[in-house]
């Protein structure tokens, strides 16, 4: 990966981490501590993967603005219409990334962003077919990693017979 390709990934992985922890502030006002969760995980996740600033505690930040939330009801940062299909592209982009390096051992946690990306959608009131676009990709991916090891299961099954 070229060093021009590695800066627009972590420019990226930046905006989308803020993007989630806005959306995340969001929910918590909603009082959905398990959506919270999953996004503070995708947050960790996302920070450890690409490198992005390892001086700058991502996760700690996180807590501290959904704390706020919770305590004094602040108000999350507005993002533009440009940032908000940003961080649609940051996790589109985390998908590929994981599919190409990880395979098929992270099947479950790429599966998992479709549903991430429709909640963010709709709160966000994100062009519709856009975010179906974005998750048929990401689906599709995941079943091109699936597609294999049904093939080998069923060369298996057919070879002990």
């Amino acid at each position: 990966m070229n060093e021009e390709r590695i800066r627009q990934d972590e420019q990226l992985a930046k905006i989308t981490i803020r993007g989630l922890t806005s959306y995340a502030e969001q929910i918590a006002r909603q009082e959905k501590d398990e959506e919270v969760q999953q996004i503070r995980d995708l947050v960790d996740a996302l920070s450890g993967y690409w490198g992005v600033d390892g001086k700058r505690d991502w996760t700690g930040e996180f807590d501290e603005k959904v704390q706020q939330v919770r305590q004094k009801g602040h108000i999350p940062w507005r993002h533009s219409n440009i940032s908000r299909i940003k961080v649609v592209e940051g996790l589109y982009r985390y998908a590929e990334e994981m599919a190409l390096a990880q395979g098929a051992e992270e099947i479950e946690k790429i599966l998992e962003i479709p549903n991430v990306i429709r909640r963010i959608g709709k709160a966000w009131r994100i062009c519709q077919s856009d975010i179906e676009t974005v998750c048929q990709k990401i689906e599709d991916i995941a079943g091109l990693l699936q597609a294999p090891q049904q093939d080998t299961g069923m060369q298996i099954l057919m070879s002990e017979t």
